[in-house]
């Protein structure tokens, strides 16, 4: 007669054991966690600093620039929200790589001119697990406006007289 080998499903009670071993040693892991310090338009060789509320002119930043998350300490992930506050779109991507970039992998900006709003949170594992910190910023790309003054005129006469469809003018 043949001994017919039995399958044998895992006990329950071991495999509940070893996953609560398996998450509990995860736990007592270094918990240590990154910060942001500040944002930069950035091309990797030129930069301008990021001040929340400020307003920037496209053509006075780098070329071929992109938004870049300054880290300090451990960070697996940042994911980016950036969102354009005249339009009401809504950008959002996880960077697992460093540097930290919006759009992800050192890409060019691509969202043009606006008002912006950027939510960078890090992560300290990848794919955007375990929640550090978050920061949120705003800014304006476009075009700075001139704050010169342009003074004011005074009209030469009190009347002008319309000839053939056109009038003159003249003022100091």
């Amino acid at each position: 007669m043949k001994v017919q080998p039995t399958i044998q499903n895992p006990n329950l009670t071991r495999l509940l054991f070893s996953l609560f071993l398996l998450f509990s040693l995860q736990s007592f892991a270094d918990t240590t966690c990154g910060d942001i310090e500040g944002f930069e338009f950035t091309n990797g060789h030129e930069s301008v600093a990021v001040k929340d509320g400020s307003t920037y002119a496209i053509d006075e930043l780098p070329g071929h620039f992109y938004v870049n998350a300054h880290i300090s300490g451990k960070v697996g992930s940042v994911k980016f929200i950036v969102d354009n506050l005249d339009t009401g779109k809504h950008y959002s991507i996880i960077e697992n790589i460093p540097p930290f970039t919006f759009p992800a992998g050192n890409g060019d900006w691509n969202l043009g001119k606006g008002r912006f709003k950027v939510t960078a949170t890090l992560y300290k594992y990848k794919l955007g697990i375990g929640k550090c910190s978050t920061k949120t910023i705003t800014f304006t790309l476009g075009d700075v406006n001139c704050q010169a003054d342009a003074g004011s005129l005074m009209a030469d006469a009190d009347m002008v007289t319309l000839i053939d469809g056109k009038a003159t003018i003249s003022a100091s």
